[in-house]
């Protein structure tokens, strides 16, 4: 495989992905406190993501990589792949003391070093990042779980040089770019840049074709955009979008629309779907390819002004389909997309708003109000994202696909796949 996209709307043809594991089960007894939304059905999320994986393979013809198969695979035998993730699992255990002791209670088990072990328990040391011991024996505590690691795209972006690897923006999610750094390592892929100031996330970027859309805000900022510059991409023109404020939220919340994909995507050349209001609060600064860098090239207007330029059209959609993920599917080839069903996840996103509204209205009322408004008028046109008549007058082929409790994590079909090549 030669890994990279061009554009949004190529032909997939490499994923990696990583089904929602022991860790989410750590994560759902506070899900706030590990940046999901609500509460979801785990055994659920993972029929839902194995779903999502048969689809683009046996109806797309895409290569499905499993982050921790491809890894136990890789890592089953001596190399440097194993090297790397037996060094990973010793920083991350968390009592300091990898190797173990024999002299303590329970140190027969203990004292098999890691470089012994089989790379599955390697692997879950890695994701659940354990604490033992701590002054009582058979004590074992998690001391950073990595439960957003099914939300693959955040963590490297694919860019028209190849893989670029990301930097995250939170303390929840810091360790991520290290275990899929081997993952892919495991796939013989060597990335072509590693952002290493600043903060960058793959949901921020879009690349399309002669130019490339960035988010800058709560997840990727200037500094993270200026790193990617100096290796990660080389497309003409690159227009950086400041991360919009809510227009319906009093105050600040930034993971209603934290990445850009949380609010604009491609589902085919020429064609964008976002929210409006979103979009016209997004403000673009253009940067132009120079030698080997990029340089301002002045202000590009609102998001939607600068799309129009560019002569794409706009598939528009409320505030209740952007919070139920309707910009975040995932296309497969120019006009075919697999996509988070709307109306399913209405009821459930619309609960959970009820509820941050009730406890601070001020925040949180007005958003409410339009989303029941919303709602109310999609059920009564049966128009809810992708059944509108704007996407067949596109000729879209959007396939919809049951995600109402992975998405819980705060993502959708978008968030949860790694593109490798298109």
């Amino acid at each position: 495989m030669e890994p990279g996209a061009r554009a949004e709307w190529d032909t997939l043809r490499h994923v990696m992905v990583h089904e929602p594991g022991i860790e989410v089960f750590f994560a759902l007894l506070d899900p706030g406190a590990h940046l999901y939304e609500r509460f979801f059905n785990h055994h659920e999320a993972r029929w839902e993501h194995r779903q999502l994986c048969d689809l683009l393979h046996n109806s797309f013809g895409v290569r499905i990589h499993h982050l921790k198969t491809t890894l136990m695979e890789e890592a089953g035998e001596p190399g440097p792949v194993r090297d790397r993730l037996v060094a990973l699992a010793g920083r991350r255990l968390g009592d300091g003391r990898p190797e173990g002791n024999a002299g303590e209670s329970g140190g027969a088990g203990r004292a098999v070093p890691l470089a012994d072990r089989d790379p599955e328990h390697l692997f879950r040391i890695a994701v659940l990042n354990p604490a033992v011991g701590d002054g009582k024996a058979g004590q074992v505590r998690l001391l950073g779980p990595v439960p957003n690691l099914y939300f693959m795209r955040d963590q490297q972006a694919a860019t028209d040089r190849g893989i670029c690897m990301g930097r995250m923006a939170t303390p929840e999610r810091s360790e991520e770019v290290g275990i899929t750094s081997l993952g892919l390592a495991a796939l013989g892929i060597e990335p072509v840049h590693r952002v290493s100031r600043g903060r960058f996330e793959g949901g921020d970027f879009l690349p399309a074709g002669d130019f490339a859309l960035v988010g800058c805000g709560s997840r990727t900022n200037p500094e993270g955009v200026q790193d990617l510059f100096r290796g990660g991409i080389g497309t003409g023109e690159v227009a950086v979008v400041r991360e919009p404020r809510h227009p319906l939220i009093t105050g600040r919340d930034h993971m209603v629309n934290m990445h850009l994909d949380t609010y604009l995507n491609f589902p085919k050349e020429g064609v964008a779907v976002g929210n409006p209001a979103l979009l016209r609060e997004a403000g673009v600064t253009v940067w132009r390819r120079s030698g080997d860098g990029y340089v301002r090239a002045g202000p590009g207007g609102n998001l939607i002004e600068y799309l129009g330029g560019k002569g794409f059209g706009l598939i528009e959609i409320t505030t209740l389909e952007q919070l139920c993920y309707s910009t975040n599917f995932l296309c497969v080839r120019d006009g075919a997309c697999v996509t988070p069903d709307a109306s399913s996840l209405a009821p459930m996103v619309l609960r959970r708003l009820g509820e941050k509204a009730r406890a601070d209205p001020g925040t949180y009322g007005r958003l409410l109000s339009q989303a029941e408004h919303d709602y109310e008028v999609l059920k009564a046109e049966s128009e809810f994202f992708p059944h509108k008549k704007e996407v067949y007058d596109h000729g879209l082929e959007m396939t919809t696909l049951l995600l109402t409790n992975a998405t819980g994590g705060y993502g959708g079909a978008h968030c949860m796949t790694c593109v490798l090549a298109r």
